[in-house]
């Protein structure tokens, strides 16, 4: 049976939703005006550890001005190039 909640059970209850989503592994869906709004869904550990945040994304960005424009494919490349940048450098 789908899980659901109001926009104002989320708001007030978030965090518990949260629990029970990664608890159970079923995703909740948020009702706003009687209408799915969003689905809170659990995150596969492997799926997130992948994905960059805004903050990454920067870091990454600068590291590449600073070695003449290299791509980084992934977080794991860009701390290699930096670890190589401070040993270099000192």
């Amino acid at each position: 049976m789908p899980i659901t909640v109001t926009t104002a059970d989320a708001r007030a209850q978030f965090s518990r939703i949260a629990d029970t989503v990664v608890a159970t592994g079923q995703p909740v869906t948020v009702f706003k005006h009687s209408r799915p709004w969003v689905q809170i869904t659990p995150v596969d550990a492997g799926d997130w550890a992948e994905i960059p945040n805004e903050r990454t994304l920067a870091a990454m960005r600068e590291v590449e001005t600073m070695h003449g424009h290299a791509r980084f494919d992934n977080a794991e490349d860009l701390i290699a190039a930096m670890w190589a940048s401070a040993d270099a450098a000192g």
